[in-house]
């Protein structure tokens, strides 16, 4: 058998039926395979970084495996970004990247480089994958495959690379293996059980409880198991950005996003200041979700924190770990075990109330805040988007209006690039999405986000994608002008028109690739858009908004993150602290 022929059959066999890549010499023989094999289906995007991407959002919306491949050199180095995308957000990612043929080494150590186009891909991707490899023997392929597909799917999952030489792409395998066995180190029932009592003990003495849900709860089943827990037992839930479509935009127990700048005002609140136990699962608390200022993250809760990952569980979140319990175990065995326990309700109804009490409240305050009119047309723009499976989100104040404000109902993935934070994801992500669910998909960006793989247009396009695409062109880089105003004396260098930054009529470069396309002022979007998103097949719709655009609340430097700006009136604040 063909060895491109078996990595292709493999991966297959496992589920993965799309690839996504960029033709090259290196890799053609790999791309040649695709292409023959009836079963797989071969998506050119028109950047490797748009496809890697692609994969990403793929992995992200249908919660398996998914590959992307590139060329060797230039085309290997442009997968980069969404490889290391994949591995923050523990995406199982197999990414392919075709090398020159082994007889071309010349063996001279030091010598820069061997041939045209060569690169030590595998030297530049180990620290962003879970494993890499390169294959320089035909016979090597079949554990090899086998092992990486076992690594980037087990534990806490993430991306591997197999460097390919073009050789041994066209050599032979002669007794392909698809199932072979390694030992899960991952698997422990009695850490997953201890873990459960752990957890039930502090609930017996706790009176105000929440749960902290992250994206290392990577499965629908097992979130699910935990919302049903958290239903019999009234316990809010407060997801990172990553978890925040789990629970349904409107479910009663959704209490919102951490986020130590921009998270949800009543979410920080809750955790931060009004609880006495967090149970968090497969959440990180990195500085991100619970400001810099660690040591002060709910002084007065007692944290309980499940991990698969050993590193994540080192840090400390209260100084020397003092009420703080680490446990390392796979989330999804701990909810097993929780599942089993009987409810036990009381005293904590009333807790959920003083919650909701918080968070209609501090929503009150934010809906009449004016500088969030983004807000309210991204709520907007939720209604009508209500037919897709998901919606890949792009980097910048978008994204922070996307998490506060799209309400996702049950079943509806909002996708991001979490720990990377790329900006260019969201487009590709969203076609990748679609061949995940096989249902219409969408992406918000920003105009600084959308120009950074605005090509993958003409892939939309070419296949007739139904991707709805929303441009939000404030026709600046707006959350880093936002930053220049506070900062840096209105200094906006490289970020608004006139200081080095501009952006162009998306709807008219839209339209030049083909896609229907409408431009709009943001306080049109609620009538006039509708009509335009109606229909089949990919739209593009760009909203016009003020170049001075914020995202708030936001936590000002030193603040404690439940106190943001703008300011909550004093006589709200007191109230709900003292609830």
């Amino acid at each position: 058998m063909k060895l491109s022929d078996y990595i292709v059959t493999f991966l297959q066999k496992k589920g993965i039926r799309h690839f996504f890549g960029y033709q090259g010499t290196m890799i053609a023989h790999l791309v040649d395979s695709i292409e023959r094999n009836p079963e797989t289906e071969n998506h050119s995007g028109y950047n490797e970084q748009g496809a890697a991407f692609a994969a990403c959002g793929y992995a992200q919306a249908k919660e398996e495996c998914a590959c992307a491949y590139a060329t060797s050199g230039p085309g290997a180095i442009n997968l980069l970004s969404g490889v290391a995308d994949a591995y923050y957000d523990s995406l199982p990612v197999i990414f392919l990247t075709g090398q020159l043929n082994t007889y071309e080494y010349s063996g001279i150590k030091g010598l820069r480089q061997q041939g045209f186009q060569e690169t030590d891909i595998v030297a530049m991707a180990k620290p962003i994958t879970k494993y890499a490899v390169q294959i320089r023997n035909p016979e090597d392929i079949v554990e090899e495959l086998n092992k990486a597909y076992h690594i980037a799917t087990t534990g806490r999952r993430g991306p591997v690379l197999i460097d390919l030489p073009m050789n041994i792409q066209r050599s032979e395998v002669e007794n392909p293996v698809y199932d072979m066995t390694f030992e899960d180190k991952h698997t422990d029932a009695a850490a997953a059980q201890q873990a459960a009592d752990t957890i039930l003990e502090a609930l017996e003495q706790a009176k105000r409880p929440v749960i902290m849900l992250g994206h290392g709860v990577d499965s629908s089943f097992s979130q699910q198991k935990l919302i049903r827990f958290a239903q019999k037992r009234q316990i809010p839930i407060i997801t990172s950005v990553l978890a925040k479509s789990v629970l349904g935009y409107d479910h009663p127990l959704n209490f919102g996003c951490i986020g130590g700048a921009y998270g949800h005002r009543y979410a920080n609140m809750i955790a931060n200041a009004k609880s006495d136990l967090l149970l968090c699962f497969g959440i990180s608390l990195c500085t991100r979700q619970i400001g810099t200022k660690v040591h002060e993250f709910a002084r007065g809760a007692k944290i309980i924190r499940i991990d698969i990952d050993p590193y994540n569980l080192q840090r400390d979140i209260h100084e020397n770990g003092i009420n703080e319990v680490k446990l390392q175990a796979e989330t999804g065995a701990v909810i097993d075990c929780l599942a089993k326990a009987a409810p036990d309700t009381e005293g904590i109804s009333d807790w959920l109330n003083v919650c909701t009490e918080i968070k209609e409240n501090l929503q009150a305050v934010d809906d009449a805040t004016p500088e969030r009119y983004p807000n309210r047309m991204i709520a907007d723009l939720s209604d009508m988007l209500e037919d897709t499976s998901a919606i890949a989100v792009d980097v910048g104040q978008h994204m922070v209006w996307s998490y506060q404000s799209f309400k996702n109902h049950e079943g509806q993935k909002l996708l991001f690039s979490g720990g990377h934070g790329a900006m260019g994801y969201g487009l590709p992500a969203a076609i990748g999405a679609y061949y995940a669910t096989g249902k219409p998909t969408a992406c918000i960006c920003g105009d600084g986000a959308l120009q950074m793989n605005i090509q993958e247009l003409e892939w939309v396009k070419r296949e007739n994608l139904p991707v709805k695409i929303m441009v939000m062109n404030n026709e600046a880089l707006g959350m880093i002008r936002h930053l220049q105003r506070d900062y840096f004396d209105c200094l906006f260098a490289g970020t608004t028109d006139g200081c080095g930054f501009a952006s162009c009529n998306f709807a008219e470069v839209a339209k030049a690739y083909g896609i229907p396309a409408l431009r709009m002022l943001c306080d049109a979007v609620r009538e006039e858009a509708p009509e335009f998103l109606e229909g089949e097949g990919p739209k593009l719709l760009e909203v016009m908004l003020e170049h001075g655009t914020f995202a708030y609340p936001k936590t000002c430097l030193g603040e404690p993150i439940h106190n943001q700006q703008p300011y909550a009136p004093k006589e709200v604040y007191d109230r709900l602290m003292d609830l």
